[in-house]
């Protein structure tokens, strides 16, 4: 099958798919696929800390975080494969490998936007921003 002709069976099952499905249900279906997903990452530490995030197909190179600022990563997750961001921080006998965006984890769970804080004891997630619960210990 030519790779057209691939393209065009799938977007027509895609659509038969979408188009039976209860009407919430569809757009809550494709909601959740072209909304732009916010993560922020913050320094809530009193030293910089280095942070490197990327996922498979982006590199966002590191930076140094000073106390107080943030990183914030903007996508839309995959259609066809699994979203996965992840980064890497370190400073001052800290160092963390964590994942900041897990599709299966977080793509209801975050609604349009996950934070990450880290803190003295840990890395922090909120998805309101009030309410934080430690998902991360330093090691």
């Amino acid at each position: 099958m030519k790779p057209l002709s691939q393209f065009t069976v799938v977007l027509f099952l895609s659509l038969f798919f979408i188009s039976s499905l209860p009407q919430s249900q569809a757009n809550n279906f494709l909601d959740s696929i072209w909304m732009m997903r916010h993560v922020h990452v913050i320094n809530n530490l009193s030293i910089d800390m280095e942070l490197h995030c990327q996922s498979a197909d982006d590199d966002l190179g590191a930076r140094v975080l000073h106390p107080g600022q943030e990183q914030m990563i903007r996508f839309r997750m995959h259609f066809i494969k699994s979203t996965l961001f992840y980064c890497d921080t370190r400073g001052e006998g800290r160092a963390k490998h964590f994942d900041v965006f897990v599709q299966n984890r977080d793509k209801n769970r975050c609604g349009g936007d996950c934070k990450w804080s880290m803190r003295d004891d840990g890395i922090y997630f909120s998805n309101d921003g009030t309410n934080w619960n430690r998902e991360y210990t330093w090691g």
